[in-house]
């Protein structure tokens, strides 16, 4: 059994990755193309995690008055003497909207978390 023939593997000068061509932390404190670009990007997925979160708070806390609008038995119905739409509203939305609060809070530190490690990752030196 012969080993398998050796390759030989040569970069060209244009495919090497210069320093100065890794966007980073310099391209955001010169407000170069690239860090402009960043910035947007980065506010562009916060916008988008907040209209994702406002979406389903408002879902959530639209759709029981429509429920209760649209089945009157609900409106009608009693829990230990209390009406059951007294029960939700009051009480039943507070945990939903802290878990959406706690999915905000996780979700955009993790996008802080990427957008920081994309711009000064921890082996490049600083600019």
């Amino acid at each position: 059994m012969t080993p398998p023939e050796r390759q030989r593997v040569v970069w060209r000068h244009d495919q090497v990755l210069v320093q100065h061509d890794v966007p980073g932390l310099g391209d955001l404190r010169d407000d170069t193309k690239h860090g402009r670009l960043l910035g947007k990007s980065y506010l562009r997925a916060q916008l988008g995690l907040s209209l994702l979160c406002l979406i389903i708070a408002l879902v959530v806390t639209a759709s029981f008055p429509v429920i209760a609008a649209l089945v009157p038995a609900v409106s009608r119905a009693t829990v230990a003497g209390l009406p059951v739409t007294l029960i939700v509203l009051g009480f039943a939305f507070y945990p939903v909207l802290l878990g959406i609060g706690w999915f905000y809070n996780r979700q955009a530190r993790q996008l802080e978390a990427r957008f920081t490690e994309l711009v000064a990752p921890e082996n490049k030196p600083d600019d």
